[in-house]
C-alpha cells in the first residue's frame, strides 16, 4: 500500500495520509519516442488538531504510458518522516 508518514511542524502530530486520499489530475503530457510521458498531481490538505494547514502535492511520470519511472513530493506545514508514494 503507498502512502506517505508525516509530522506537524507546529505540534509533532504524526499522520499517515494512503495515496487513496490524494486527487489526481494530469497535468503535462509530452509525446516522446517510445509514447506518451504523463505527468499526473496529486494534492491533498490537512488540517491539523494545533490549527496548522499542511498541504502535501505529489508528481509522477510515466513513460511509458502506465509505468512510473519518477515520482516527487512535496510538502509544506510538515516534514515527511516516511514516504512510501
Amino acid at each position: 500500500m503507498s502512502y506517505v508518514k508525516i509530522e506537524c511542524d507546529n505540534c509533532g502530530k504524526s499522520y499517515t495520509i494512503n495515496i487513496s486520499e490524494f486527487e489526481f489530475e494530469s497535468v503535462d503530457t509530452d509525446e516522446r519516442q517510445v509514447g506518451a510521458e504523463i505527468t499526473p498531481e496529486g494534492n491533498v490538505e490537512i488540517s491539523c488538531d494545533c490549527g496548522n494547514t499542511i498541504e502535501i502535492t505529489h508528481h509522477f511520470w510515466e513513460y511509458p504510458e502506465g509505468f512510473e519511472n519518477h515520482s516527487e513530493t512535496d510538502i509544506s506545514g510538515a516534514e515527511i518522516i516516511q514516504d512510501e508514494l
